[in-house]
Order: C-alpha cells, then sequence, then structure tokens
C-alpha cells in the first residue's frame, strides 16, 4: 500500500495524543519520486476546561484545519478523503483497522476518551469542520513506531518508546498466539506485532527490586502498585528521583548551605528530567550544574554539591538505562525465536529521551547490543528514530488497506 502511495505521490496525515491530551503533533508526509519524503509538522494545545470525549475531539479537529491552513497543503475532493491516521500513547482496543477505544482506568482518562470509538468520533467532527478529511487507522505509539521503522529498515523487528512513559514492540509468529488460535490468521505463517506494555513488567512478579525511592514515587502516584517499571525508567519520573535523592541528603545536612532556600526543591516535579543533561558537565568547576542550581531554584552550590548533584543525575540515568537495556535484550531474544532464519536484529527507538538525554541513549544502546551478544546471538543494529517516529508511523498507517 506505501509502495502504491510513493508512485502515486500521496500525501497522509498522522497525529499523535500524548497520555494526558494536553499535547496534540501532527505530520504531514507527502512521497516525492527519487527524494526525502516531504514532511510537515506542528504541535498543539489543548485550552483549559476539556473534560469530554466530544470537546478533545472537536479541537483535535479544529487543530487538524489550522495545520491545513499553516502549510498550505492540497486537500482532495469529498469522494476521495486525505488518509488520517491516528496514534496513542495508551492502551488501545482496536474493534477494527481504523477504530480503537482507549482502555484505561483512570477517572481523568475515562472523561476524556470515555469508552467512544477514537475513529469514529473525529471523522464525525472532521466532517463538521467541512474537511475531506478521513481517520483510517488508529494505532498504539509503538506499533506507529514500527510502522515508521520498516519505511525505512525492512528489517526492523522490535520498536522502542522512550517517552513520557516507555513501551515496546515485537513481530511474533501468530501459531505463538493463543488469542487468534483458531481463526484464519492464527493458522497462517504471517507475523503480527505485539504490544508487550512493557510499562507495566514487574507488577506482579516481584523481579523488580525498587529502592525506598521508587516506592515513596508509587505510593505518591496517582496510579499506586501499576506500571513500576515505568517509575523506574521513563521521561515523567526521572527528574523526580533525582529531587528526592537531594531532599534526602540535604534533610542529612549532607548538600547545600543550611540557610539555603530550598522552596522550589520542595515542590514535587520541580526538577525536570530535561535538567538532567548537566551530568554531561565535565567542565573543571562543574559551571552548568552551578548555573541551574542558581537559576531554577535560586541555590549558590559549593563545587562539591555541584558534583553531588551531577553524580546524582548520573546514577539514576544510567540505572534506567541499563534496566531499558534488560528488557530489550530480552524481547530481542523473543524477536529473534519468531525470525524463520535468524539474523541480526533491527531495534528502532523513536520518543524524546532519544533527543533529550544523549547519555541514556548510548548507555541502553550499549548495554542492550553487549547483553543479546551475551545470549549467543548476532550483535543487533539500533536506529533512532527520534521524537517524530510514531507521528510519522501514524501517518504511513493511515494508507494501509
Amino acid at each position: 500500500d506505501i509502495r502504491e502511495a510513493e508512485a502515486a505521490e500521496a500525501l497522509a496525515l498522522g497525529m499523535t495524543i500524548n497520555t494526558s491530551a494536553e499535547r496534540f503533533k501532527i505530520s504531514s508526509i507527502k512521497f516525492v519520486s527519487g527524494q526525502p519524503d516531504e514532511i510537515n509538522k506542528q504541535i498543539f494545545y489543548m485550552p483549559q476546561g476539556v473534560t469530554s470525549p466530544m470537546q478533545l475531539f472537536s479541537e483535535a479537529a479544529t487543530h487538524v484545519a489550522q495545520f491545513i491552513n499553516t502549510h498550505h497543503l492540497e486537500l482532495p475532493s469529498c469522494s476521495h478523503p486525505l488518509c488520517l491516521g491516528v496514534t496513542i500513547d495508551l492502551p488501545l482496543e482496536e474493534n477494527s483497522k481504523a477504530g480503537g477505544r482507549v482502555i484505561c482506568n483512570s477517572l481523568a482518562c475515562k472523561g476524556l476518551f470515555g469508552n467512544v470509538d477514537i475513529a469514529r468520533s473525529l471523522n464525525s467532527e472532521l466532517i463538521k469542520q467541512h474537511l475531506p478529511i478521513k481517520v483510517t487507522a488508529t494505532t498504539n505509539c509503538v506499533i506507529s513506531t514500527m510502522v515508521a521503522a520498516q519505511r525505512h529498515f525492512q528489517q526492523t523487528c522490535v520498536a522502542l518508546i522512550l517517552n513520557h512513559g516507555i513501551n515496546a514492540s515485537y513481530y511474533e509468529k501468530t501459531t505463538k498466539i493463543p488469542k487468534i488460535k483458531d481463526t484464519e490468521l492464527g493458522n497462517s505463517s504471517a507475523l503480527v506485532a505485539i504490544n508487550t506494555e512493557l510499562a507495566r513488567f514487574g507488577e506482579n512478579s516481584g523481579v523488580l527490586k525498587p529502592t525506598m525511592w521508587d516506592h515513596r514515587i508509587d505510593r505518591e502516584s496517582s496510579n499506586t502498585g501499576r506500571h513500576i517499571f515505568e517509575k523506574l525508567v521513563a521521561d515523567k519520573y526521572l527528574g523526580e528521583i533525582v529531587r528526592n535523592l537531594i531532599t534526602d541528603f540535604m534533610d542529612a545536612r549532607l548538600i547545600f548551605p543550611k540557610d539555603a532556600d530550598v522552596t522550589m526543591f520542595s515542590k514535587p516535579y520541580s526538577f525536570y528530567t530535561s535538567y538532567m543533561t548537566i551530568m554531561e558537565d565535565n567542565s573543571d568547576d562543574v559551571s552548568e550544574v552551578g548555573n541551574l542550581l542558581q537559576a531554577g531554584f535560586n541555590i549558590d552550590a559549593s563545587l562539591v554539591d555541584r558534583q553531588i548533584v551531577r553524580a546524582l543525575c548520573k546514577i539514576v540515568a544510567i540505572r534506567a538505562a541499563k534496566l531499558v537495556s534488560a528488557a530489550v535484550a530480552g524481547i530481542i531474544r523473543r524477536a529473534t525465536d519468531a525470525m524463520d532464519s535468524p539474523e541480526s536484529a533491527v531495534i528502532s527507538i523513536s520518543g524524546q529521551l532519544t533527543e533529550m538525554n544523549q547519555p541514556y541513549l548510548n548507555c541502553t544502546i550499549e548495554t542492550a547490543s553487549s547483553l543479546v551478544q551475551k545470549l549467543g546471538l548476532a550483535e543487533p543494529t539500533f536506529n533512532v528514530l527520534g521524537e517524530d517516529g510514531y507521528t510519522v508511523g501514524a501517518a504511513l498507517s493511515s494508507l494501509s488497506k
């Protein structure tokens, strides 16, 4: 289907809705014969006061109209609507190729998404905007990443998202999937992309060994006892782990002057994960760390204080990277088992952490590669798609039949 679109130099749209529905990212992809794809992208933010599915998808349709106008895209006739693929970083129950419903237990999530079909609801609002655009695919972000990866790396067998949350997918033989055992697909030789819901790993097994700081973050979260792995490794929580470590050091009088104003550090989630790039500060006076503490927290830190903060950032990031790499190595082994002729696995990575924290990304890749080889498998190949991989993947998914 995508090859046909390439030949016709087709245009498609992709939309990513983040977990809290506070941010929409829209991308367009136009195939140009013999040239790189023409890609436009734009971020939109949801206004305050949106609490229902109708309001949510009405705003989404408005954002689509704004995107079309901003980028001067030519729309087709109503008889041949432009394809739009929607991807979301939440579990989906897909009731058709085009449609799906969000599966979420939190009250905020249920209020925003309800039990509605995303494709049907958004299509209804697009019609009200008189836009010849139709949602033709609804996927989870990790599946969209797999689609985007195979656009350029056809041997991709695992996709990984390092984002506000974490997830991974891989290809499995249909004969190994009990859910479809007695279906036509289940009896075929096809491979199916499996959404692992990696964030939930270890919830019931006890295989993970959270620290007291991890337990504190879990206890104070809105989903206590759930998504344990995610709380150890994801962008949403890494900065907060560092903040908790720093405040405990402060309470023990191991860091910062006694008369330092620690008001900002006392606020939950005030130490953003993006701040952790200061662990790359290798200057003699650790000036980048000092500048951050002064500007962001009004603290005049000593050299030793700066070194401690840098070390805490590095410890938290490297631990997270090694946990992720261990999970990835296990998924690669499973994906390799599904190959008819096992060869070097290709893993594609997307998400904002790929651009936000290079040491985290590098450690993940290096450790996963080492672990895979220890399992007796060929050294894997890693491709980094960046933050926009799954949005482009959503656009590509919209073209599939």
